[in-house]
């Protein structure tokens, strides 16, 4: 729930001073908690006999590291569009245990977080933080996690900026940080 005091709103309710806001969850789900765990084994594994959930590879499978609930760059494009100078608010939560410490990093534009302008922030279990961006630099461009086992387990996603005319662009963003 975003509130916004009543001088700074439009009449839908929205801050005015911002042109677009995304709503980005980094968190980690434990899905050897879930009570289909059996169900999925017996299911989908080959030979289930031969799955162990107390084996600790096989737990560390099963903790799914996401974007909005979307991994390894699943999240639809349309999902994270901006232009090329929109004023944009993200709204950033982590959520996950006492060791899931989030950075969400953007390539190819900076926010202010903070009272600082920056292009990683971090987020600790169950907290939020808000960042402004104007983005100046078009292209489609990687969103992550900088902690790297997370990136690695998959928890990076692309947002897209379009010049100022909405022109639809390519991809134009490195791709460094990729697994």
């Amino acid at each position: 729930m975003v509130i916004t005091k009543a001088s700074a709103v439009r009449a839908d309710g929205t801050p005015n001073d911002v042109d677009r806001e995304f709503f980005v969850q980094f968190k980690v789900s434990d899905e050897n908690a879930s009570p289909y765990l059996k169900r999925n084994i017996d299911r989908f594994a080959g030979d289930p006999g031969s799955v162990d959930p107390a084996d600790a590879e096989f737990g560390e499978s099963n903790l799914m590291h996401s974007i909005n609930g979307y991994m390894f760059g699943n999240l639809p494009l349309d999902g994270l569009n901006m232009k090329e100078g929109e004023r944009v608010r993200w709204y950033l939560m982590g959520m996950g245990t006492e060791v899931d410490l989030h950075t969400p990093h953007w390539h190819g534009n900076t926010a202010t977080a903070l009272g600082m302008r920056t292009d990683v922030v971090n987020l600790l279990p169950a907290s939020m933080v808000v960042a402004d961006m104007v983005p100046d630099d078009v292209g489609t461009w990687l969103f992550h996690c900088h902690v790297n086992d997370h990136l690695s387990a998959g928890i990076l996603v692309r947002y897209r900026v379009a010049d100022a005319a909405g022109t639809d662009i390519g991809y134009t963003g490195h791709s460094s940080h990729t697994p």
